[in-house]
């Protein structure tokens, strides 16, 4: 088979790109975090939240759009996962907390769903080998 140097390039652009998801959605994870922590840069801590988060949501888009329809077939595998992995935590720690629990903070959710969704991606990217 000859060496097709646009497939790795596109590979090599997918790698990056989903790199730079995961950097976005941490330091926006992170940001919120320290927005209790340091109340007096709360709206500039807020600022780099949302920006960031709109990093990722980008960074995110622009990879799927990359997907041939194998990989699409991955990726709607994986998130379909995802949303149901945070469905069934959702559900289990709202019961949890009816019986007494305390709350469980909601910044949670978006974190849950990348970490289900890289799960995911892992698993059925597996699969399909």
């Amino acid at each position: 088979m000859p060496h097709q140097p646009f497939r790795d390039e596109l590979a090599n652009r997918r790698r990056t790109t989903l790199f730079l998801f995961y950097l976005a959605a941490l330091l926006s994870v992170t940001a919120i975090s320290l927005v209790a922590k340091i109340p007096s840069s709360r709206t500039p801590l807020f600022a780099l939240a949302v920006t960031s988060a709109g990093a990722a949501i980008f960074f995110l888009l622009r990879f799927l759009r990359t997907n041939d329809e194998r990989e699409q077939q991955t990726n709607y595998r994986a998130l379909t996962f995802a949303f149901t992995g945070t469905l069934v935590f959702s559900a289990s720690i709202g019961f949890i907390q009816s019986l007494g629990l305390h709350p469980v903070s909601w910044l949670g959710i978006p974190a849950l769903m990348i970490i289900l969704w890289s799960i995911g991606l892992i698993l059925y990217s597996w699969r399909y080998r």
